[in-house]
């Protein structure tokens, strides 16, 4: 199946459904562990559904905000909006996250920014592309050239050691930012906007499909202590392989309280 071919009209139109929401007063509904969830969330979530549905039905779905349907080895894994706060707050940085896995393992991985019309495609061994175009992640001579971008997780709790640590990154990288949408964050330093990232404590529909599109960009990412993310994970380094390995050390060196 020519996968691009088939999934971009149905990811920009999951685009379009989200820009129908946005600017608008939406009604916010908690989450215990994950933020909030809105009419916005569910309505992309939903048409995805269907549609992924129709073009791929023995795969199953892993889905932020329906959660696990079906059994399959194949699984859709779909955050419908990356980037809910900031959506909600008219903050231009969320995005569409949609990766088809086998056994955990990306097969291919979209990321679609829909204001800004920026549609990040990788399949596994055939590159990464952005609009069609292939994308390759940066490569800073040195750490202090770096721009890079931390993910605080939703549970406030758990951030002080990230932050403890994220301080000591601070001090030697050119700068550091947060975004509030790991997804796009990720398929920017795909493209090699971002020289780097690290976070804990986010969810598998977040970085599914990015990291497929970090890899098939010349990119590294994994845990903290440099195993491969699965769906159980719980912390992320990503970047070229330079920044990636720097982060990783200080992260190392730097005690936690």
């Amino acid at each position: 199946m020519n996968w691009q071919k088939s999934l971009e009209p149905i990811i920009r139109q999951a685009g379009v459904i989200l820009l129908s929401y946005y600017g608008k007063t939406l009604t916010r509904q908690e989450k215990k562990e994950s933020g909030f969830v809105t009419e916005a969330d569910c309505a992309s979530e939903e048409y995805l559904i269907q549609q992924l549905g129709n073009i791929f039905p023995q795969a199953s779905f892993f889905a932020e905000e329906s959660g696990k349907k079906g059994k399959a080895d194949y699984c859709w894994v779909i955050d419908p909006l990356d980037g809910t706060t900031n959506f909600t707050h008219g903050l231009p940085y969320f995005c569409i996250s949609i990766a088809l896995t086998y056994k955990e393992n990306p097969e291919v991985g979209i990321v679609y920014q829909p204001l800004t019309n920026e549609f990040f495609f990788a399949e596994k061994g055939k590159g990464a592309f952005l609009n069609g175009k292939p994308i390759k992640v940066s490569s800073p001579i040195n750490f202090n050239q770096s721009l890079i971008a931390i993910g605080l997780p939703y549970q406030s709790k758990k951030r002080s050691v990230l932050l403890h640590k994220g301080e000591k990154i601070a001090q030697q990288a050119y700068g550091v930012r947060h975004f509030g949408a790991i997804a796009l964050d990720l398929a920017n330093i795909a493209c090699g906007r971002i020289d780097g990232v690290f976070f804990t404590y986010l969810a598998w529909w977040d970085v599914a499909a990015s990291i497929l599109l970090i890899e098939e960009a010349g990119g590294v990412i994994t845990d903290f202590s440099g195993q491969p993310l699965s769906k159980n994970y719980t912390s992320c380094i990503a970047g070229g392989r330079m920044v990636y390995s720097q982060i990783q050390k200080i992260l190392k060196d730097t005690s936690s309280y």
